[in-house]
């Protein structure tokens, strides 16, 4: 795991003197069973996203999120690595984002990922199924669809995007034990997916595990995770953080370009719910505002 200062922050790291970094900027991600071509593409190389000077700048300055030091400290100091190494994509730890509900799990990772410009894909995992978006299973004549993150990398035609994993609270010690076959890179790299007829590299897939209680994680998936405990704004910080919500629906409703001047009237409009904490309720109260702005 990376180190971190006492307060939560990034720690101040001394790296050696590196040569830039040689390898490619894109990757085979699946090698076939057979010679045959392989289904949705995955027998072409991907590109890495998420690189260069610009957005390496959005992540460090347009990021937000002043009041979430851990947080902060994982996104400066994958920028640092990035700087150090001359890898020109995003490479985050899997992550363990953790925090009381409504404290912006999903919101957290959405907007890494646009600030990013990474796909995102959210996978929920609890209850009976939930795991079959992970690990399809083969039942009588039900189509067989590969797992989400290998179509997320299939249909974003991207090697390292961010996926979400909702639900592990209620996931079992052996739906636990498959996800974390899938992000240690020990067992991540030639990870089989059958529906493509294939094993897969998983190793570049940002991982973000949402969970409540850390306690609910088995020891083997908790190892394998940096933990980023979340919290909710306090004070001077409820304002940034009803912005960022306001920008999370305009760019979801395509309207993002066109808020301006608006900005400020659904500030004020969000600002009524005054005591409302949960990200989704803000959320949801921020959709309707923009509707009646650019109805047609």
């Amino acid at each position: 795991m990376n180190a971190a200062a006492p307060d939560g922050g990034p720690l101040a790291v001394g790296l050696p003197a590196q040569r830039p970094f040689e390898g490619p900027a894109s990757v085979l991600v699946a090698q076939g069973f057979t010679p045959d071509a392989m289904l949705l593409g995955l027998d072409a190389a991907l590109p890495l996203c998420g690189g260069g000077d610009r957005i390496r700048r959005r992540l460090t300055a347009d990021l937000g999120f002043g009041w979430q030091s851990s947080l902060r400290g994982v996104i400066d100091r994958a920028v640092l690595r990035q700087e150090a190494t001359g890898a020109d994509w995003l490479t985050l730890p899997p992550l363990m984002l953790s925090g009381p509900a409504g404290v912006g799990r999903t919101h957290v990772a959405r907007r890494i990922a646009s600030q990013a410009e990474l796909p995102h894909v959210g996978v929920t995992v609890g209850g009976a199924f939930g795991i079959e978006q992970l690990r399809p299973t083969a039942c009588g004549p039900d189509l067989i669809l590969p797992s989400a993150p290998v179509l997320a990398m299939a249909v974003s035609r991207c090697a390292n995007p961010i996926v979400s994993v909702c639900g592990i609270d209620d996931l079992d010690a052996a739906g636990q034990t498959d996800l974390a076959r899938m992000i240690d890179p020990a067992t991540a790299e030639r990870w089989v997916d059958y529906a493509c007829g294939a094993t897969v590299d998983l190793r570049h897939v940002n991982w973000m595990i949402q969970v409540q209680e850390p306690a609910a994680l088995t020891p083997t998936l908790l190892r394998l995770l940096e933990p980023v405990p979340l919290r909710f704004p306090e004070d001077q910080d409820v304002p940034l953080h009803l912005v960022e919500i306001l920008a999370e629906a305009a760019v979801d409703h395509g309207v993002v370009d066109r808020v301006g001047g608006l900005a400020e009237d659904g500030l004020a409009y969000l600002a009524r719910l005054r005591g409302e904490r949960s990200v989704a309720r803000i959320y949801a109260d921020a959709c309707p505002w923009l509707d009646a702005q650019f109805q047609q």
